[in-house]
Formats: structure tokens, sequence, C-alpha cells
């Protein structure tokens, strides 16, 4: 029996807009403690001290609010090229991205599915970090020398939201591979959020739902850290400079893991330290674990211990005005 393989490697990066490119690179690289990987004319590109990729999280200067996209790393070009002739196929309005046209990254596709704008590449470039920042561990990156106290480590999952998540949901699992690890269902029997993934961790991304007619929007994009007493040290640093998390240090029911919630005030996206990890998944056989309101509590209140984010969502830039929609 030959096992198939995911067309979906792993998550790799968050592009967002900005209306104050200065102060979403003080908040991202001297608040939160970021690695400024390359600054270009129009955007600041960004890394954890573990993440090998180029950037996990990117900022354009476009005087926008809204995520330009959500970019995953497919398991090889073939992969890649097999995606993008399954979208033509389905009638997907297909884009293709030149390499080097997003800094550090090879070709890309990219197509707007129920709402939200996915990217997918293969080829990436892995620059190491400058010189008197690598670390002598030749498994990571950056030095432990050259973080601050917060220090993200990688990038862990993102989460959306929209009004169509059933179908959205078979999407992530038909066409790219997806298994869902957890699931919540409201007391009236309708499922409002999944949690899905294609590695170990307990999600790469989740989804939950709105009500009818709404627009789809990004909740938020989640880096790890490595303890709970991180989660303090980076809400004692937000303290600081005098800014307000928008949820935690808490615990999820949901995925078992520690979390803190801090939006960037510029641009409005939301970035989640995501501690634990919670555990980790290789089970061959998983079934997906279903919670119910009267278990965890309401769809915005489900937390294990301590308040959650307020789940606003950040609206897309509508590509003719600007505006978020």
């Amino acid at each position: 029996m030959t096992e198939t393989v995911a067309p979906i490697a792993k998550l790799g990066h968050v592009v967002a807009h900005t209306p104050d490119i200065e102060e979403s690179i003080w908040f991202f690289r001297d608040v939160l403690g970021f690695k400024l990987t390359e600054r270009t004319e129009d955007g600041a590109y960004f890394r954890g001290l573990r993440d090998w990729e180029h950037h996990t999280l990117a900022v354009l200067d476009t005087g926008k609010t809204g995520v330009d996209h959500i970019a995953f790393r497919t398991s090889s070009p073939e992969a890649l090229d097999e995606l993008a002739e399954r979208f033509e196929a389905d009638g997907d309005d297909v884009t293709y991205v030149d390499a080097g046209e997003e800094p550090g990254q090879g070709e890309a596709i990219r197509v707007e599915k129920f709402g939200h704008p996915y990217e997918f590449y293969y080829d990436v470039e892995k620059p190491d970090a400058p010189k008197g920042q690598r670390s002598r561990l030749k498994n990571r990156v950056y030095s432990e020398a050259a973080g601050g106290r917060i220090a993200p480590r990688r990038i862990d999952h993102t989460h959306v939201q929209d009004s169509v998540s059933p179908a959205h949901a078979e999407w992530l699992q038909d066409a790219l591979g997806f298994q869902v690890n957890e699931q919540y269902r409201t007391n009236d029997g309708e499922l409002w959020g999944w949690w899905f993934s294609v590695t170990p961790l307990p999600h790469d991304i989740a989804i939950h739902r709105l009500p009818e007619g709404e627009a789809p929007m990004f909740d938020h994009v989640s880096f790890h850290l490595d303890s709970l007493q991180d989660l303090w040290e980076a809400a004692d640093v937000l303290a600081e400079h005098g800014i307000e998390p928008d949820g935690g240090p808490g615990k999820h029911a949901i995925t078992s893991a520690d979390f803190l919630y801090v939006s960037d005030p510029a641009s409005g996206l939301c970035v989640e330290f995501f501690a634990g990890p919670g555990y980790l998944n290789f089970e061959p056989d998983w079934e997906p674990i279903e919670w119910t309101e009267d278990e965890i509590g309401g769809e915005t209140s489900h937390q294990w211990i301590g308040e959650g984010p307020g789940w606003e969502g950040l609206a897309y830039p509508d590509e003719e005005t600007g505006a978020s929609q």
C-alpha cells in the first residue's frame, strides 16, 4: 500500500499591508523581537530565531491594512505544478508569481479561495544569520544571545474566518491534504470551528464560521515560544511599552497550548504567541476530537484558562480601492 503524500509541507508565511511601515518595523522587530531579514523599498521581511526560510512574516508599505496572502510551502516542485493544474481544472483564477517577485522566494502561484488569498511555493532562500548572530549550534539559525526577551522561535499556524466554513474545510482536506485534528460544535448542532494539520503540530491552519453573508476575514498568525514563562515575559515587555494584549496569557482547551495575543498598532495584524506546543500528533489513525459548547463554553469564549481574543478579525483589502472590505 502506497501512502499518499499531501501536496502541502508546511505553513510558510503571512504577508500583510501596513499604513505605517516604520511603526510596524518598530513593533515586530523592537517590541516583539522578530529578526529583520530584509528591508526593501516597499516592505520589510521578518522571521523567528529558528525559522530557516527567508521570511515567515512580512509587511508591505502600501498605505492599506489587511492581509495580502497566506503562503504554504509545497512538498515538492512537482506538487506545486500539480496544484496549479488542479486549480485551473477547477476553474480557479490562478496568478503566477515570478521568482524574486517576492524577496527570497522562487516561483509561486496564488489563488483566492472562499475569499482568502492563498499562495503556494516550493523554492525559497534560507539565508544565514548575520555575522555575530549565528548560533554555534548548527541546527539553529540565530544565537540565543541575539534574541530579545520575547524572541519568537518559528511560525506555528494561522487562523481565518468565513461564512462558508464547511465548504472551505472540505477543500482544505480534499485539495490540500489537511486532516482535521479538532473541531467545535455549538449546542444547535452546527460545526463552528476546524483545526487542520499536515504536520505533527495540533494545527497549521484553523477556520471558524461567521454568520451567513458576512465577509471573510483574517484572524491571526501564530509564532511558537518555548514555555508559559515566555508568555509572561512577553506580557511584561508589552506592558513596558504600554501595549495591551488582545487576550491572555491563558491556556486553550482546543490544542491544549498556552497563548497570548497582541496586534500591531499600525497594520492591525494580530500575532499569537503559542507556547507548549500543546501536543504533537504522530498517530496515523487519528480521529478528530470534537468539543461542544457545554464542555468548554461559547464560540468566542472557549478557553481552558483565561480570556481569549475578541475574534473581530482583520478585513482583506479591496484590490480596487485599497480599503478594507
